[in-house]
């Protein structure tokens, strides 16, 4: 299992991220692995290697932050930066989606399906591993709706959907709880 040395030193020999961005991504990389100590890290390690951290001046979406997996970059929206978002907070939830990926997709995430549950999902991740002091919430309505399937499904089950990127996970917990699909 990949440790925390082997992602300090994927960080490090990425020269396309400062260090300061490098100790404060390390930072939060430590507090998600004292939380969950079982969820491998060996994606991330190889997505660091190769990161880049690009500012746009607008997105489609409108949105403070999107991770690209399939092209590994990691985009910061410049027309909402000086907005109240809790920074600690957007790099936690992009930097899950970057634990999350296989590099075909993040978390249960599979082709736009389950798109805005697993949206909800992370940020209600990044909410128990950080926080959030902004003024701006993120994804509060996804966040509200990943919590209610999570209490029909299990939060076990979406956490193992999650972060094992198998929405069937979630699938099959939902029909066992007698949701019709």
């Amino acid at each position: 299992m990949t440790d925390l040395y082997e992602i300090k030193t994927a960080l490090h020999n990425n020269s396309g991220i400062n260090a300061d961005v490098r100790d404060n991504i390390f930072e939060l990389v430590v507090i998600f692995n004292n939380k969950f100590p079982n969820v491998s890290l060996e994606h991330l390690k190889e997505h660091l290697k190769t990161l880049k951290i690009r500012k746009v001046n607008k997105f489609l979406n409108n949105d403070i932050s999107m991770y690209d997996c399939k092209n590994n970059v990691l985009y910061f929206n410049k027309n909402k930066m000086n907005d109240d978002y809790d920074f600690r907070h957007v790099l936690m939830y992009e930097l899950i989606n970057i634990i999350s990926s296989n590099g075909f997709q993040t978390g249960f995430n599979s082709d736009g399906k389950f798109e805005a549950l697993n949206t909800g999902y992370t940020e209600i991740l990044a909410n128990f591993l950080v926080g959030n002091n902004g003024e701006k919430l993120v994804y509060p309505n996804e966040a509200v709706m990943a919590n209610m399937i999570g209490i029909i499904a299990g939060e076990d089950k979406l956490f193992d959907a999650y972060f094992n990127n198998d929405a069937k996970v979630l699938l099959n917990a939902l029909t066992e709880a007698g949701v019709e699909l």
